[in-house]
């Protein structure tokens, strides 16, 4: 028969070798619930530095640049004929009376260089803008309606710091002669930075 005080030795150090691999195990468990910790945590830190640097370099789109013209809806080039008829003031030249606005408020500017430079203030967008305006509200034809419309990218982007002013004039997209116009309409209020709802109800903003 074997000896119970015999086997107690060999016990002991199989239940002390239980022991310390479940030791192991748990240490081993421990580091890397850490690592995991560890590898989260570095993992949102990259993404909110990803999501800072999309924000502090996007957040201008949020905005835009708009300019108040005053137009005159002349009956005689809307619809000359009178009959406020859909087809007829969408067709409308737009674009005419937009250009005719600029000239009113720097009646100064001539040539036709300057002129071009002139009517570029305004984005080609601006004749939609009024268009629509013209259709939802047909009654404005013959009045004088003053509203905010986009300014040309170039524009938009001197206002939104992006173009240097105080760079040679051969070195920037917009000329001296622009700058100035830039700055009379900013003195008369009539340029400044909007919240730029199309883009989010246009697709192509």
């Amino acid at each position: 028969m074997t000896n119970p005080s015999n086997a107690q030795p060999g016990g002991a150090t199989s239940f002390a070798r239980i022991q310390a691999g479940m030791a192991k195990r748990r240490a081993a468990e421990r580091r890397f619930k850490m690592l995991g910790r560890l590898a989260v945590s570095v993992g949102l830190l990259f993404l909110s530095v990803l999501l800072f640097s999309i924000v502090s370099k996007g957040y201008t789109a949020f905005w835009q640049t708009q300019m108040r013209i005053d137009v005159t809806l002349l009956a005689d080039e809307i619809d000359p004929e009178g009959t406020r008829n859909a087809e007829t003031l969408r067709k409308a030249d737009y674009s005419s009376l937009i250009k005719q606005s600029m000239r009113d408020m720097f009646p100064e500017v001539s040539g036709r260089r300057d002129k071009f430079a002139l009517y570029g203030l305004v984005s080609n967008g601006a004749a939609f803008d009024l268009r629509d305006k013209v259709m939802a509200d047909p009654s404005l034809i013959g009045t004088k309606v003053s509203l905010w419309v986009p300014a040309d990218d170039d524009v938009d982007m001197l206002m939104k710091g992006h173009i240097d002013r105080d760079a040679a004039e051969g070195d920037r997209r917009i000329k001296d002669n622009t700058l100035g116009w830039i700055d009379r309409l900013k003195a008369e209020d009539r340029l400044e930075l909007r919240f730029n709802i199309d883009f989010f109800t246009k697709g192509d903003s």
